[in-house]
């Protein structure tokens, strides 16, 4: 075994572990025994709901593709939207153009300022993440409907 991933929660200056992966604990250093261990304590980050990477993959960059299509923007035309610069001209947009885009004019950081993407995001995060790509397409025309917490999909 080369690594044990364990959850559990800060208590009184101790990592307090359910019974279970105390002993996966203690069986995984006895495996180890005589060799060099690291021990790397950190914060568990709430991960995106469903319905937050739903809403980021499905209506936010399904609609600015959509729209855009339906009105012949290309990555030039997109650009000079968002940062009225000229490029070049006739790329399509893809949703990887898109994501690394929206990561780059709407970046979100960890508490060490490092920048994080979406699957780093908490949902706090990323919940603001989603309402700055929003309000930065609204502001040039694209409006990205609010999401629909009754739809499974997009």
């Amino acid at each position: 075994m080369k690594q044990l991933e364990l959850h559990g929660q800060g208590t009184g200056g101790e990592l307090v572990l359910p019974l279970p992966q105390l002993e996966s604990r203690k069986q995984y250093l006895v495996s180890m025994e005589g060799k060099p261990v690291t021990e790397i304590l950190k914060k568990t980050v709430k991960s995106k709901s469903n319905r937050q990477v739903r809403t980021h993959f499905g209506l936010l960059i399904k609609t600015v593709i959509v729209k855009s299509n339906d009105e012949g923007i290309d990555t030039s035309k997109f650009l000079k939207l968002l940062v009225q610069e000229d490029l070049p001209t006739g790329v399509g947009l893809t949703s990887d153009f898109l994501h690394q885009l929206f990561y780059l004019v709407c970046p979100i950081y960890d508490e060490e300022g490092r920048r994080v993407t979406l699957s780093g995001m908490s949902t706090e995060q990323a919940s603001k993440w989603l309402k700055e790509c929003r309000n930065l397409m609204s502001s040039r025309g694209i409006f990205v409907d609010d999401p629909d917490p009754e739809k499974r999909t997009f």
